[in-house]
């Protein structure tokens, strides 16, 4: 089950954008206006801040800067491999690429990222790695996108320096610009191809990157700082607030088939002061597993060899009509179409 991107972060991805933006003339204390983060706290190393505080950071800055198309590639690549602590220093020692891509699916929770990735090898020999945006605010998605892409890239290539290092194919975004608007950072910063318009961003590699061996693997390494990353994701998804322990209750489940009462007792409320306490903070304990469903529905959906039952058990119905039916609601409509069959049109 995928960690939620509201989680709470360091201050090391606002102060990347803080100090870029103030190179560019623009007052920090405008940049922080509304997101409750003062200047000092921007170098304290232990303080965590939300997504919601970030997110409103990002606003202020894309107003600064009139939401230029770019922007988040600009600041993506500044996000080095030492901005992520434990997180960087984890890849850098990991024995294969195909060991980056399992831990680093594993601890996201660690990173800025607002995307949701996924990793597939694809015919004829490419290695794919995706991010979902569907969920992010509309208004910060193309930034947050560029801004996560680039720093994957950014990442790979301190992880394997050198030119030819990351046999990165193209580039795919799941956004259009127009072509005599786009600056030239796409093109400087990726040095392939970009592709515009995709249903998903999309990094495409050559499939034989996987065997691939860091220059700084080292065993021992790796295993420290997956115990430092394990610990750091466990209290982070546990450390905001009621709702956020009903959220991580849920995702750290074999199955969403649980109510209020179950969570409530696993997490030593009365049920009563759960739901009370749940109000407080502006939801309920159906939102929040609604939430959880729809991400973990999602996740399930585009992995064709998972058995529907299989689906429809985990997320907590009894069969795949209901898991349907939900699905509408979640979705506002009324039909219940199975996502994994096409849409039929009459004329």
């Amino acid at each position: 089950m995928r960690d939620p991107w509201d989680h709470p972060r360091t201050m090391v991805g606002v102060a990347i954008l803080c100090e870029w933006a103030a190179r560019q003339g623009v007052d920090v204390g405008a940049l922080l206006r509304g997101s409750r983060i003062t200047p000092r706290s921007l170098a304290d190393p232990d303080e965590l801040l939300e997504a919601q505080q970030e997110i409103a950071v990002i606003r202020n800055l894309l107003d600064a800067f009139d939401n230029r198309p770019g922007l988040g590639i600009e600041l993506g690549r500044l996000y080095h491999l030492t901005a992520y602590g434990y997180f960087g220093y984890l890849l850098a020692a990991c024995s294969s690429v195909r060991e980056t891509i399992r831990y680093g699916l594993r601890y996201t929770l660690l990173t800025f990222a607002f995307s949701t990735m996924t990793a597939q090898i694809r015919e004829p020999g490419q290695y794919v790695l995706g991010m979902e945006s569907d969920d992010v605010p509309e208004d910060i998605r193309r930034f947050v996108v560029e801004r996560d892409v680039a720093a994957t890239v950014q990442i790979q290539r301190e992880v394997f320096p050198g030119p030819n290092g990351v046999p990165l194919r193209e580039v795919r975004l799941p956004f259009e610009i127009d072509e005599t608007r786009r600056p030239p950072v796409y093109r400087d910063h990726f040095q392939v191809p970009v592709r515009f318009g995709h249903p998903r961003a999309e990094l495409v590699f050559d499939a034989r990157y996987l065997d691939q061996v860091p220059p700084m693997a080292n065993t021992h390494t790796a295993l420290v700082m997956i115990e430092q990353c394990e610990r750091i994701r466990t209290e982070r998804l546990h450390c905001t607030g009621v709702s956020a322990q009903v959220r991580a209750h849920l995702l750290d489940r074999g199955s969403l088939d649980i109510s209020l009462e179950d969570v409530a007792e696993r997490l030593h409320y009365a049920p009563r002061t759960l739901r009370r306490r749940l109000a407080n903070e502006g939801t309920t304990f159906r939102a929040i597993l609604d939430e959880v469903r729809r991400g973990v529905a999602e996740s399930l959906l585009r992995d064709p060899s998972v058995p529907r039952y299989e689906i429809a058990q985990l997320l907590g119905y009894q069969d795949w009509s209901s898991f349907l039916r939900a699905r509408s609601r979640w979705q506002g409509g009324t039909g219940t179409r199975d996502p994994a069959s096409p849409a039929t049109t009459s004329e």
